[in-house]
């Protein structure tokens, strides 16, 4: 793992979507390799490349049509992390 300490990576994204959000990431019932928590920091990693903190905040809570009207956080919270990772990746792209 390339993060230096995974409690501020989650401090981050807390301030970031806020609270409510993370928690509802942590209780999602997903069986995956991964948890959601950690698929959205990556993909925060991602979309911190191309645009400022406020618009990669904006870009988890906002429905994409990449993710069928789901919201990013909707969408990782019943694990289609590949796709938000996909829907993450082309939004960078186009805005950066």
């Amino acid at each position: 793992m390339y993060r230096d300490d995974p409690l501020d990576d989650e401090m981050e994204l807390r301030e970031l979507v806020g609270d409510d959000a993370v928690d509802r990431l942590h209780a999602a019932d997903v069986a995956r390799d991964r948890h959601p928590v950690e698929v959205a920091l990556d993909v925060l990693r991602v979309l911190q490349g191309w645009v400022d903190e406020s618009t990669a905040a904006r870009w988890f809570a906002q429905p994409q049509k990449r993710l069928e009207g789901r919201t990013p956080l909707e969408a990782l919270a019943v694990g289609a992390y590949e796709e938000v990772e996909d829907a993450g990746r082309a939004w960078a792209a186009a805005h950066g």
